[in-house]
């Protein structure tokens, strides 16, 4: 196979997949039901400001965020840390991989932005209520 056809091959599946994966991610003002949280690093100060939630969204759960950098200079770990942050429900993992959550461009942002969301594909209990947070990995942070 030479490489011009293996290019055309993965651009055919980016344009079949694409429209699949954006329908997955959707947009949530927030308002206050949602939470709020941040990390902050010794010695740096405060590197990460973030408002989420979870809920219902016929019939799977979503989880919905938006996030905001004090200082840019600690994006980079921060992001890395994102990718391998969980989200759990009740203590059973829903999702891994928070990184699309909404970055706005101030703190006031996070008051009356709007948030990514993605839909996990896990059913939402019937039981209402529980426990919802996200696990951070362990391990130091590289700037």
């Amino acid at each position: 196979m030479n490489f011009d056809k293996i290019v055309s091959s993965v651009a055919a599946l980016f344009l079949v997949a694409a429209p699949v994966m954006a329908a997955e991610e959707f947009v949530l003002s927030i308002d206050d039901s949602f939470g709020g949280g941040s990390i902050t690093v010794s010695g740096y100060g405060r590197a990460y400001e973030y408002r989420w939630i979870v809920f219902n969204n016929g019939g799977q759960l979503a989880v919905c965020g938006a996030s905001y950098f004090p200082d840019a200079s600690s994006a980079v770990g921060i992001r890395r840390m994102l990718r391998r942050a969980v989200v759990e429900l009740n203590g059973k993992r829903i999702l891994r991989d928070i990184s699309f959550f909404n970055q706005v461009r101030s703190k006031a942002g996070l008051e009356a932005g709007e948030s990514t969301c993605r839909n996990t594909g896990v059913p939402t209990p019937k039981s209402r209520g529980g426990t919802a947070r996200i696990v951070w990995p362990s391990g130091g942070i590289r700037f």
